[in-house]
């Protein structure tokens, strides 16, 4: 609109020197018409006329040209100046040394012409109504792209229908659709998860209970492994079902990053003297303390079973890193649980760097894996 609008300016403009220029021609040809009539000795009444008869211009006396002086002022020059009055061009030439004062009145189209202002108000209206035609078109994108910031945050109470026959309907009611389907699977696995941790705790009970009373103490012993490996799976399964699930509130209050970590030691059963610490600031963040303390308990799970060497916790202001030694780990083994590549009876089935991955997202904290020097780093970012 300012660009439209400067063009109109300078169209305006370029319209009034146009009459400027018209109206100095008429002042000189109507100088002319009164020098010839003065040689030809012509009485003032037939100049007049015939002034009016060739360049429909009006000669006045100052008292017939009435208050032109109070309009707006065209052109100033030392005897000649131009003005627009009540939709009229006033010429006033004076020339003292010799006497004579000359007012001339008469019209140009080109003055009064609204045609440039009724474009350019017209051109803006056009430009405003398709500016809110735009913004009333846009607003369910606008919507859409905050339902999908929420749904990117795991919120899937979000509803994004709209009417309408456009691209961007058709978009909002698709996704809406997808969020429905994708709501309807999350519920049906949780229902099979807390199905079959119901189901299994009678047998694995009951399991439990007859490994107890064999009198063969080595098959006793393996059936009683077994039975709380069972037990472990199910309470991984437990924290998978708990964490992934919407309605997990999380309970944040500040702590300090030694104390969690004494909370994970308790959790593995482990000293402090299992692990080498790397304390450079004492910083406190505000975490689910219980949450936070499973994630750090089952990286120093994985770094304790499959390290090579002494893990090592290093602690910063802004992140906390757990480095053992070993072979560089696939990305893809914590991206999903039952990961085929990580499904052997040495690795498990990749449930805990699965819990510990959600757990951290759950906390909008950033995780990261890399290898270095030998070693698989596990990076934690506040």
């Amino acid at each position: 609109m300012i660009i439209i609008n400067t063009l109109f300016y300078f169209q305006y403009r370029y319209e009034q020197a146009s009459v400027i220029e018209n109206t100095l021609k008429v002042f000189n040809d109507s100088q002319q018409i009164l020098r010839m009539g003065h040689e030809n000795r012509i009485p003032m009444h037939e100049i007049k006329k015939e002034l009016y008869r060739i360049s429909q211009v009006e000669m006045l006396k100052a008292e017939e040209a009435g208050e032109f002086e109070t309009g707006s002022l065209l052109l100033k020059r030392h005897q000649l100046s131009i003005y627009e009055y009540e939709n009229e061009i006033y010429v006033h030439f004076t020339d003292r040394r010799r006497g004579i004062e000359h007012i001339l009145r008469f019209e140009d189209k080109k003055l009064y012409d609204r045609q440039i202002l009724l474009m350019a108000l017209l051109i803006d209206f056009s430009v405003w109504a398709f500016f809110f035609y735009i913004i009333r078109k846009i607003t369910p994108l606008k919507k859409l792209k905050a339902s999908i910031e929420e749904f990117s945050k795991g919120d899937l109470d979000i509803h994004t229908r709209v009417e309408g026959k456009d691209e961007i309907a058709d978009v909002s009611n698709e996704f809406d659709k997808a969020i429905t389907t994708i709501k309807q699977l999350q519920g049906s696995r949780n229902l099979f998860l807390r199905n079959i941790m119901h189901e299994l705790k009678t047998p694995i009970a009951k399991g439990k209970l007859i490994s107890d009373l064999l009198e063969d103490e080595k098959n006793a012993l393996r059936l009683s492994k077994i039975f709380k490996r069972f037990e472990h799976l199910l309470g991984e399964f437990a924290k998978i079902e708990r964490v992934t699930s919407n309605e997990l509130v999380l309970n944040k209050k500040s702590f300090r990053i030694v104390d969690i970590l004494d909370n994970s030691f308790d959790l593995l059963m482990i000293e402090q003297d299992d692990v080498q610490i790397e304390l450079d600031a004492e910083s406190e963040i505000e975490v689910d303390y219980e949450l936070f303390s499973v994630a750090l308990k089952n990286l120093l799970d994985n770094a304790l079973k499959y390290g090579t060497s002494k893990p090592i916790i290093v602690i910063k202001k802004d992140w906390i890193s757990i480095i053992s030694a070993g072979e560089e780990l696939d990305a893809s083994l914590f991206e999903h649980v039952f990961n085929r590549k990580f499904e052997d009876s040495s690795k498990g089935l990749g449930l805990g760097l699965y819990i510990t991955k959600n757990i951290i997202k759950k906390h909008g904290f950033n995780f990261e894996y890399f290898h270095e020097d030998l070693n698989n780093i596990f990076k934690i970012n506040f």
